[in-house]
């Protein structure tokens, strides 16, 4: 099972995790303010949930921030599966540009 869970409230965040299930339909979406997300992450392990992170299980790995988007991105098909090449860059710096987005997404 491959599931994006994200924050509903933000349009950007809903906007992705819909266009991402447009382009797979194999993945599906949850919000991560749900009962049935929660229990998800709990049960993989995640003690705490950040309404600020999104969330990529795929099967039994859970990726957080950019790991996840590389991930969902590693999906698609050319030219978007090109995004999930970046993730050789070091975890530091593509979680910086994720938590930076993150904090002004509302504004996207």
């Amino acid at each position: 099972m491959k599931t994006i869970i994200y924050d509903s409230e933000c349009k950007f965040c809903t906007r992705f995790s819909t266009w991402s299930q447009s382009k797979v339909s194999s993945i599906e979406i949850l919000s991560v303010r749900s009962k049935e997300s929660r229990k998800i992450l709990r049960e993989k392990g995640v003690k705490f949930v950040d309404l600020q992170t999104v969330y990529f299980i795929d099967h039994d790995e859970v990726l957080v921030r950019s790991r996840a988007v590389f991930r969902v991105f590693s999906n698609f098909r050319f030219p978007w599966k090109f995004v999930s090449y970046f993730k050789f860059l070091p975890l530091q710096v593509t979680d910086f540009a994720y938590k930076l987005f993150a904090k002004y997404r509302y504004y996207f």
